[in-house]
């Protein structure tokens, strides 16, 4: 079984390298900021549903929302940081590390999964490097 900390940030990192920074958004308003599901969907016009569905697979990357919390509080800033490597150009995803052309979210991500892992994988090694380096700074 995976870490939590890292399965989690993986799972962070892939949203942001798949360009969903409202997901990003929604994730850290909930756990962070204790905005509820309604309030967070009509922000960012996406179903409350879908919504309930990201924090559900952000406690089960943790097992724990308050872990869940304490970690999102910690990566977020840095995760903001990442390049996403997903453009969307006319109603198109478009892969900048291979040039890829996609039509929705969830192919993207499956894309950036199986094709581009050893990216992924350096951008978790930096992300969790960045957090550790702030943490020790403090």
């Amino acid at each position: 079984m995976e870490d939590p900390v890292i399965a989690l940030v993986r799972f962070l990192v892939i949203k942001r390298l798949a360009g969903n920074s409202s997901m990003l958004m929604a994730v850290k308003e909930y756990f962070v900021d204790g905005v509820s599901p309604s309030s967070i969907s009509y922000k960012y016009k996406v179903s409350k549903f879908r919504v309930r569905g990201y924090i559900q697979r952000v406690t089960e990357k943790t097992r724990n929302s308050y872990l869940a919390s304490s970690i999102i509080k910690q990566v977020f800033p840095v995760i903001l940081e990442v390049e996403p490597a997903v453009i969307k150009v006319n109603e198109k995803y478009v892969c900048l590390l291979c040039d890829q052309s996609f039509n929705n979210e969830i192919t993207v991500e499956n894309h950036l999964r199986r094709k581009h892992e050893e990216h992924i994988n350096k951008t978790i090694k930096e992300v969790l490097e960045s957090v550790k380096e702030l943490s020790t700074s403090s």
